[in-house]
């Protein structure tokens, strides 16, 4: 569930220059790219007896069904992640300068530096107006979800200030991310249209929590050892490693899906 924005600003406040173009994100996020993709029927189908038996081979087959057949491959689905990856490339730039520069260098980037020691997910909900602004599309929608479910995340596990967050917990947030905004991207395209959830709320969220959780394990562990020496990186490299990571993701989700299938 999203946090509740902090009583802390959000937004540069009047007579504070706007936030520089920095965080390697775009200026126009990317639009997803739909080409190649083959018909969502048969992942649609195993991901209604899905949500209505909770059955993991039905969601293993929904799953690399999506990936293999529906967005035509791992690279295909990662490029479907428009908004996702550009909010992922601010993400994970807070993260290189967080390292580079320090915590209160990285925020003034933003106009943010007088947040330094307030609780992080505070701070990540400022944060988040810069690298993920509302926008009407559903694409949009997915990245600025999957970041306030991410911030929310942050918040259960009382990590205190920004400040003292160390640059493993900041690798965490990043991966999160990742996690939930392919499980949005999931919903979006095969829990939308079609798809009839149980009357029960209960056994909706337990829907959810299983998506999360298999699409969680399929990816953190994987993908943890590409974060290395961050500081290094340009934002081109930032923009050339999220992609690379949304494609090894959707890949290790269809080889989960396929063992579990």
């Amino acid at each position: 569930m999203a946090p509740n924005a902090p009583g802390g600003p959000s937004s540069p406040q009047p007579g504070q220059p706007a936030a520089p173009a920095v965080l390697g994100v775009p200026l126009t996020a990317p639009r997803p790219d739909t080409k190649g993709t083959g018909s969502l029927g048969g992942a649609r189908g195993n991901f209604t007896r899905f949500a209505r038996t909770g059955s993991r081979s039905a969601l293993g087959s929904a799953l690399s069904g999506y990936v293999r057949g529906s967005t035509g491959g791992a690279r295909r689905a990662a490029r479907r992640m428009g908004s996702s990856r550009a909010t992922a490339s601010g993400l994970l730039g807070v993260v290189r300068d967080f390292q580079r520069l320090g915590p209160t260098e990285t925020l003034r980037q933003l106009n943010l530096a007088g947040l330094a020691t307030q609780p992080a997910a505070d701070v990540f909900v400022a944060i988040l107006e810069f690298i993920c602004p509302p926008g009407g599309a559903v694409d949009d929608a997915i990245a600025r979800q999957a970041m306030l479910e991410t911030i929310g995340d942050l918040a259960e596990a009382g990590l205190g200030s920004f400040d003292t967050l160390t640059p493993e917990q900041l690798q965490d947030v990043f991966l999160d991310f990742i996690s939930r905004s392919i499980e949005g991207r999931v919903m979006a395209d095969l829990g939308g249209r079609g798809i009839t959830f149980p009357d029960d709320i209960a056994a909706v969220e337990s829907a959810q929590a299983q998506l999360h959780d298999f699409v969680e394990g399929a990816t953190r562990g994987q993908l943890a050892g590409r974060l290395e020496s961050l500081e290094r990186l340009s934002d081109r490299d930032i923009e050339n490693v999220v992609n690379q990571i949304y494609e090894t993701a959707f890949d290790l989700v269809a080889v989960a899906g396929e063992a579990a299938a």
